[in-house]
């Protein structure tokens, strides 16, 4: 089965009904804020140490990916636009997935002088994701360490007027709830998708989840009023590939949504194809079947690189090991983070094709955040 040609393998896969993967590139672990939940700086292997993937490797990626009928890529850090390049990145993702794909990243907002939404939109860009958690400067500064959400809002203007589809992820806590609520009213007259985030139990954010932590069946409750005749805007409309709802209030302009990790976390639709900065390709995120992509890359093997990616997530629909669900969306930005104890680990892949290098599995430790 596993010397099956690549375009059966995506066939197989297209039959199981899931969505189809994309690739979700974490491009490095620099931020120049320090949201309170994140908090970059303290992670052990902040600013990386090992060489990055470069534009010419994202774009190498984006083409293999592409004859996979991968049509995604969506970027991701740290802080993205820091990366001097990113404008090269994001060309190298439009020109390698080719016409129609869509290119999107996420970011604070406030972009490093030099660099404009009218650049990034021109290399491809199609869509925004912007961190907004409070529209008050101060009670914003507190939130996210720095940053002005006045500047973000001009970009998610320009966003707009350039045409780009724009979600806005706000992460909620209970001290700044009311701030989240305001940051959704921005729905009510723009054309946005105001992503309402869980505070999850993880990392920096565990020592304020017990105090701060909201569930999304209280915010709901909360904002009753809002979505009691509100429509359901469908994901596909959106561009969106998570699981949940997205609901349109009467007579608003945009959309509420919520990503739920920790109070109603699945996996069961995952398809995010996650590629950190050093270019390690997972196709789970809490389970050991990694792809060091830089020697492929060097060896121009990553036709069986995919393949291996496309086999795993098949596996994962039948292999018990995969479990189908975690109650924790561990975010892998970076490295070299210590993987949390307790995940099986499946056994590595044999040769997939005949005369070609062994694509090089991780570390045989259970999974990675």
């Amino acid at each position: 089965m596993l010397d099956i040609r690549h375009h059966d393998l995506a066939a197989a896969f297209a039959n199981v009904g899931r969505n189809h993967p994309y690739l979700a590139f974490t491009l490095n672990s620099l931020c120049n804020l320090d949201c309170v939940f994140c908090k970059p700086r303290c992670m052990p292997d902040y600013g990386h140490k090992d060489r990055p993937l470069t534009a010419s490797d994202y774009a190498a990626i984006a083409s293999e990916a592409g004859s996979w009928q991968v049509r995604k890529a969506h970027c991701s850090g740290g802080e993205p636009t820091l990366r001097a390049d990113i404008v090269d990145v994001i060309g190298g993702l439009s020109d390698g997935l080719g016409p129609g794909a869509a290119i999107g990243m996420t970011s604070h907002g406030n972009l490093r002088r030099g660099l404009s939404v009218e650049q990034l939109q021109r290399a491809g860009l199609t869509y925004l994701n912007v961190s907004l958690h409070s529209l008050d400067p101060e009670r914003s500064g507190t939130i996210m360490g720095g940053g002005d959400p006045r500047t973000t809002r001009e970009t998610i203007d320009t966003a707009l007027a350039l045409g780009l589809r724009v979600k806005v992820n706000c992460v909620l806590q209970r001290t700044y709830l009311e701030d989240g609520f305001t940051v959704a009213e921005l729905a009510r007259d723009l054309p946005i998708a105001v992503r309402l985030i869980e505070l999850q139990n993880i990392g920096p954010a565990q020592a304020l989840f017990d105090t701060e932590f909201i569930s999304e069946a209280e915010v709901r409750a909360r904002l009753h009023d809002w979505f009691t005749d509100a429509g359901e805007v469908s994901r596909d409309q959106l561009g969106v590939r998570s699981p949940g709802q997205y609901l349109r209030p009467d007579g608003w302009a945009g959309s509420i949504g919520f990503i739920s990790n920790s109070s109603c976390a699945t996996c069961s639709d995952a398809n995010r194809i996650k590629i950190t900065p050093t270019g390690v390709a997972r196709p789970c995120i809490l389970h050991n079947r990694d792809i060091p992509l830089k020697a492929h890359l060097a060896n121009g093997t990553l036709a069986d690189a995919f393949a291996h990616l496309f086999q795993a997530m098949l596996e994962r629909n039948t292999n018990d090991a995969w479990q189908g669900f975690h109650y924790v969306d561990y975010d892998l930005r970076w490295d070299r983070m210590e993987r949390p104890e307790g995940a099986p680990v499946l056994p590595l892949l044999p040769v997939i094709n005949t005369g070609t290098a062994q694509p090089s599995c991780a570390r045989r430790d259970a999974g990675e955040r």
